[in-house]
C-alpha cells in the first residue's frame, strides 16, 4: 500500500483511542548515557505518553542509572533488533513507538500518532531534521521524503505501529543490522502508513568529523543489502569500517 504524507487535522484534546488504549515508547540502548537523559526528559513532559521502556543491551557507562520511574528498564542481549523485540514484548500499549536514544521527538508527538490512527493508518514514521548536520544533514533531509515515497525509512525517524500489526509482522527480526528496513518492508505490506510532519530531531554524532566516509559506507551497505548480502556480513563490514 502507498505511504501517505500526513499532517495534523485534529485538536490536542481529541479522543481517538478506545478506553484503556495506550502508547508505549521503546528505546534500545547500549552506552547511551550522553544522549538518553535528554530524550527521557522530553518524554516525561510529553502529554499522552503512557509507557516508556528502555531496553538495554549491557551498558557500562551509566546509561542504566538514568532510567527511573515512570520509565522502566529491561535487560536484553545486545543488538538493536533483539533489544527492540524485548522492549515490545514487555510493553502493554496497543500502539508502539520505537525511538533511538539520540533523538528528540516533537512535543505534540502523541497528537500526531493518534490523529494518524484515527484516520486508519496502521503505522508510519516522522519527518527528520538534523539542525547541526551541515551539508550532509541538509542532503539527508532532502532525500528522506524521496526514500519515503519508495516505502523506505529507518529507525532514527521514529517508527510507530499498531500492536496487532507489529505482531502480524513477526516483530523486529533477529538480525545484527538492517532490522528497521526489514520490519518496515513487512509493515508496508500490511496497509497504509503515515509520514508525519514531526519533526524528530536526530543527532549528527554518527558522521561528525567523517562525513564523506560515512556517506560512502551507508550507500555501499544499502546497495549490498539490496543485492542480497546478509545482515551478518554487513554487520562485520560496518564494524570493520567504524574502527
Amino acid at each position: 500500500m502507498r505511504a501517505i504524507e500526513y499532517g495534523l487535522e485534529c485538536s490536542a484534546t481529541a479522543k481517538v483511542y478506545g478506553k484503556g488504549a495506550m502508547l508505549s515508547v521503546v528505546i534500545p540502548t547500549l552506552n547511551e548515557a550522553s544522549a538518553l537523559g535528554l530524550l527521557l526528559d522530553r518524554l516525561y513532559t510529553t502529554p499522552g505518553v503512557d509507557e516508556v521502556i528502555v531496553s538495554d543491551g549491557g551498558s557500562t557507562d551509566g546509561t542504566q542509572d538514568l532510567v527511573r520511574p515512570p520509565a522502566r528498564l529491561i535487560h536484553s542481549e545486545p543488538g538493536r533488533g533483539v533489544q527492540l523485540r524485548a522492549g515490545a514484548a514487555a510493553a502493554t500499549g496497543d500502539t508502539f513507538l520505537f525511538l533511538h536514544a539520540d533523538v528528540i521527538p516533537p512535543l505534540d508527538l502523541t497528537v500526531q500518532i493518534k490523529s494518524a490512527r484515527k484516520s486508519g493508518f496502521i503505522g508510519g514514521n516522522f519527518r527528520l531534521r538534523y539542525p547541526d548536520g551541515g551539508l550532509l544533514g541538509c542532503w539527508l533531509e532532502l532525500l528522506a521524503p524521496l526514500y519515503r515515497r519508495g516505502k523506505r525509512y529507518y529507525g532514527d525517524s521514529g517508527i510507530f505501529v499498531r500492536r496487532d500489526v507489529y505482531e502480524a509482522c513477526g516483530g523486529f527480526p533477529h538480525v545484527p543490522i538492517m532490522e528497521d528496513i526489514i520490519f518496515v518492508r513487512r509493515m508496508e505490506s500490511r496497509g497504509e502508513t503515515a509520514y508525519l510532519t514531526g519533526p524528530i530531531t536526530s543527532s549528527t554524532r554518527r558522521w561528525r568529523g567523517r562525513t564523506i566516509r560515512t556517506l560512502l559506507l551507508w550507500g555501499a551497505m544499502q546497495v549490498l543489502f539490496a543485492l542480497g548480502v546478509s545482515p551478518w556480513r554487513l554487520a562485520r563490514l560496518y564494524r570493520s569500517q567504524k574502527r
